[in-house]
This record gives structure tokens, sequence and C-alpha cells, in this order.
């Protein structure tokens, strides 16, 4: 996209100036100053003649409408380590990808139930095949096609060992996928697998012949998907510019950018969406809610979200051996922890998790109830560990955060840990490197975590990839764990997987291998200037956007 021309900008300075004229923030002196040195006078005068002193006599005339908004911005933490959807797992990169590509289903958010995208039907065949049916009218933004070749391709790439993708643990249930012609494919699973098409929704279809051509680390930087927007630009810890896909099969994007800003603080988010320079950005700090909904520019959006927060506990010595590995200890910190205060009163709300699900996700058992604040119990328990006079420990934390006031939440428990005796520290890491550093082994004693599930809406999607003993973001082993996880995700009948992911939880509630937090209520400062809403699922999907 070129460059705004000389006249929308110096508009768009001078509305930013003038906007903060008309609420007695700045002088009148200020504001022309402001629009003298922009070089915006020419293009601004109507603004500027408007904060003179004026005359008596005719009406001024009216000053020329701004150039319509043809961009779609939202503000992010961080950049991405790299585009290619398959090679790392971060929710802002599956936001993004999200726009440059598409999925084989895709989630009702009326319903919450997967249905047709890339795929056009799905059906079972046999217990552990699955028939699926696709588009005919789908090509890549750079002219290949889609077909069921390139859903074997997908598939056989992703559970590649070889190909070290990260979300290869989301796919190791499929045993292979089978070409029945050009446009169907059969998919084979190792067993029943009960959260098939719940997968679908957050599997992005690379093309084949552009990877095995130019190469992973090519595609990496420049890729071609088949979305509804598409690639333009990648300036690092800038932006990500994508314009839309006109040959897009589906409905077309009312906003013809989609701009992905890296904008590290939350003061500068806030600025900038006042200023009219983003439309969206999360997590608005709950102390500012009513300055944005007051400014008439920006209101802020609520949203209750399948993503939980804890704080990881290493229960094993992946780090090193620690006071964690022992039991007592664990419980000793969700003890220390006044969990419901922190929800009352630093957070937009919460849902309590136990035993780590959210009670959006199948499997959540009700019944499990989370630890009482009691530090008398979490100081006898020290002292019963052997720790009566405390012990000194890290805590390892991101310098950016899904959760709402993070900084005010963790200060806070480290407070309370603090009262019984766990003297954690805590230690900052750049956010980008942060997941590698917690999937290396290298995250505890302590370090804060929140996970998504994959926007999969069903307690695999949290259990596996957290605790099972073949996940690299582990730090807890149980063989009974491990038996029971496996069981309930090889079988398609709801109520014994219910009654599996029961038992799981009682076991994980009472070995608590983390401080145990809450499912997210989640909130977007979001620009008058659109009209949108966030999902549940926490895949912000700026194509369904219009302009207010």
């Amino acid at each position: 996209m070129a460059e705004k021309d000389s006249v929308e900008l110096a508009w768009e300075v001078a509305d930013r100036w003038h906007w903060f004229y008309k609420k007695g923030l700045i002088s009148r002196r200020d504001f022309l100053k402001a629009v003298l040195v922009s070089g915006g006078v020419t293009a601004a005068a109507p603004l500027v003649a408007a904060c003179a002193p004026q005359p008596a006599g005719p009406t001024q005339p009216q000053a020329p409408q701004r150039p319509a908004k043809d961009t779609i911005s939202s503000a992010f933490s961080s950049d991405l380590p790299n585009l290619d959807p398959h090679m790392h797992n971060l929710r802002f990169g599956i936001i993004l990808h999200y726009h440059l590509f598409d999925n084989l289903g895709v989630r009702d958010p009326k319903t919450m139930r997967i249905g047709p995208h890339l795929a056009t039907s799905w059906k079972p065949v046999e217990p552990t095949t699955w028939e699926i049916e696709l588009r005919r009218d789908v090509t890549f933004h750079n002219g290949d096609p889609f077909t069921a070749e390139t859903v074997k391709f997908n598939w056989e790439r992703i559970t590649n060992p070889e190909q070290k993708s990260p979300q290869r643990g989301n796919h190791e249930q499929i045993a292979g996928v089978e070409v029945i012609d050009r446009y169907k494919v059969r998919v084979h699973t190792k067993s029943p697998y009960p959260i098939f098409v719940e997968r679908l929704q957050n599997f992005q279809m690379v093309p084949e012949k552009v990877i095995k051509e130019k190469g992973d680390a090519w595609f990496a930087e420049h890729p071609v998907g088949t979305g509804p927007y598409k690639f333009v630009e990648w300036k690092r810890d800038q932006y990500i510019l994508a314009e839309r896909n006109d040959n897009y099969w589906g409905p077309k994007p009312a906003f013809k950018y989609f701009k992905y800003r890296v904008i590290p603080e939350v003061t500068t988010m806030i600025a900038e969406l006042l200023n009219g320079n983003i439309d969206v950005f999360r997590p608005v700090p709950t102390d500012q809610v009513n300055a944005i909904n007051n400014s008439g520019r920006a209101k802020v959006v609520s949203q209750r979200i399948l993503r939980t927060g804890f704080v990881g506990l290493d229960a094993k010595g992946r780090t090193a051996p620690n006071p964690f590995m022992d039991v007592r200890v664990r419980n000793a910190a969700n003890h220390a922890v006044n969990i419901e205060s922190y929800i009352k009163s630093l957070q937009p709300g919460g849902d309590r998790a136990p035993a780590l699900v959210n009670p959006m996700a199948f499997g959540y058992d009700p019944a499990i109830k989370p630890h009482e604040y009691d530090p008398d119990k979490a100081k006898s328990l020290l002292a019963q560990a052997g720790y009566s006079s405390g012990f000194e420990v890290t805590f390892n934390r991101p310098n950016s955060s899904l959760l709402p006031n993070a900084r005010l939440v963790f200060e806070a428990m480290q407070r309370d840990l603090e009262k019984v005796g766990i003297r954690a520290k805590f230690q900052i890491h750049e956010a980008r490197a942060f997941t590698d550093l917690v999937s290396q082994g290298k995250g505890g004693p302590m370090y804060e975590w929140s996970w998504g599930y994959y926007s999969v809406f069903d307690a695999d999607g949290i259990l596996w990839d957290m605790l099972h003993s073949s996940s690299p973001f582990n730090y807890y082993e149980n063989p009974e764990l491990d038996r029971l996880l496996l069981e309930a995700r090889s079988t398609l009948d709801e109520e014994t997987r219910k009654r599996l992911y029961s038992r799981a939880q009682q076991i994980i509630r009472d070995e608590a291998p983390v401080i145990f937090m809450w499912g997210f209520h989640q909130l977007w400062g979001v620009s008058t200037a659109v009209n949108w809403t966030p999902d549940p699922d926490e895949i912000d999907k700026f194509y369904t956007a219009k302009p207010a």
C-alpha cells in the first residue's frame, strides 16, 4: 500500500490535535503550534480557522470531509517470530493467520459449533476414519488451486517430526490422509478421536508448491494463503500489513487493509486508540475503562473467553531441583494466594479453574472445589515439608501479558506468598522468546502462564498440552493422569469422557502442579469508528468489522 498522501496525513495530525484542544487538554496556542510543526497548515486550515477568534459575519464554510477510512488496525504487544502458521503457537499469530489463511472448519460464535469453511462437510465412516468434502472454488493468493492434495500435504507437514512444528501435538492422533478424489479426503486416526472436528477450526492450510519451491525460510517471511486478506509487508517490530483479497471465495472484508501494529506499552496503545491511529487493542487495564468510555472516541468491550491463567510450578525439577517438587509445598502455595480477592479487586471478572479446566470447556467438573485461601494452612504445610523458615524462589514472567492488570495481580500474589515464607523474586523475559523458554524446560521453578486451548472447547485442549508427559510444556508427571487423558481422547462416548476427566481433575487438584487461577474475562478497547465485537474463542476476526 502506498503511503498516505500529504493532505490526508495532515488531516489526521490536525484532527488529532484539534480533539485534544476541544477536550481542554491543550491551549489554542499549543494546538496551532502542533499543526505548524506537522506541516499541515494548508490541508488543516479549516480546523485552524475554527480555533482562531472569528469576527462576526457570515457562517464559515464547512470543512471538506476527510478521506474514507480504508484500514482497520489492531495493536499487539509483541511481534511474531515468523509468519508460518505451522511454526509457532502464539495467540497473536493465530489471529493474524485467520486473516491470511483459511481453516477447514470455523466456529459459529452464536451456536459455538464448528461449521463448514474450506471443508463443506465431514462425517465419520468408521470409528477411526473421517471423510471430508472440500470446496471447489478456492485458490491461494498466488493462483495455486486448493485441493485434496493440499489437505494431505498440510497434515503430513505438521505431523512430520523433522518439521519440528510446535503444533505437532495438536495432530498427533492423525495416522494418515488418503486422497479419494480432487476434492475429497479420508483422514485416519490412531484411535477414535472425539475432538477431531474441534481441531478443524485452527489448522491453517498452506500451499504445497510454494513451500517446496521456495522453502520454509522464505515462506516464514512471505506467507501465501487463501484467506480474506493477502500479505503485503512486514516491518519487524513495527507492523504487518495485509490487503483485501478481492478474489476471495467468501464474503469480502469491508476494509481494504488490515494492519497488525506492534506497540509494547499499554499506555501507548491507549493513546493511539484515542488518537484514532488504531481501532482495537487488548487487554485494557481496568483502571482505564472509564477514561476510554468517556473519551467519545472509543469504548471498552468485555468478553468471557476460554483462555485460562495459572502459575506453573516445576514439580519434576526440569529447571533444577526446587521446593515445588514436594506436593505439600505446591498445595501450600495454592492456599497462600487469595484468588477470589484478585478476581474481585483487580480483574473485570473471571471463572475459577480449580483443576486447570475452564468452565467453558467440555469435561469441566463443577464438583471439584478450589483451594481455600488459608495462610495458616499454607505455613503448616511448608513446615511439614521442612521449610518452616520459608525459601526464596525465582518467578519468571514475560514482559507483556494477556491478563488484564497482570503486574498488579502478580505483585499481589507475590505479597501473599511472602506472608507465608515463599519469597518470589520476579525475573522478566522478552515475550516472544518466553514460549520457547518454557517449552525447553527453562520456565521453572515458577512461571506466569496462560493457555488458549488452540480455541478447542474441550478439557483435552489444556490438560494434554500442559500436563501429559509427552508435552514439551509439561513440568509434572503422573502415569495415572497420562492414562486417563489418553483414554479420554480415545473414545467417542461423552459420558465416559466426562467420568475420565472428573477423575483426572481430582488428581490435578490434589497434586497441584500449578497455582490455579481463572478463565479470563477479557477487555478490548474498540474505536467508535468501527463496528466490531470479539468472540469467545479469542480469535479476533477483523475481516468481520464494518465502518461505523
